[in-house]
């Protein structure tokens, strides 16, 4: 599987109305301006934000497995440190 064959990242999340029952919450998990939808309905938010961040965790975890210090030593350090910090910022996407 590469990276071309899901739905292009960023992924959001938008609270919509759920006209079938009335006072449900509900979200969707757009990903584009159009609001076009990767996710129409989901019932829960910490749901629709792990979904949401799904493309930037598959991202992270690609670049960490390919993070190598025999292949890179010169820039090992600060590829770890960026990666670190972008980890940071999708558990954070995902769990916040």
């Amino acid at each position: 599987m590469s990276a071309q064959n899901h739905t292009p990242a960023p992924w959001t999340v938008r609270e919509v109305t759920h006209s079938n029952v009335p006072g449900q919450r509900a979200f969707a998990i757009d990903f584009n301006e159009d609001q076009e939808q990767v996710v129409d309905w989901v019932y829960e938010e910490a749901d629709a934000k792990l979904i949401a961040a799904a493309p930037d965790l598959l991202s992270i975890a690609l670049r960490w497995a390919a993070l190598d210090r025999q292949w890179h030593p010169d820039r090992y350090e600060s590829e770890k440190a960026e990666l670190l910090r972008d980890t940071k910022a999708a558990v954070a996407k995902a769990t916040e």
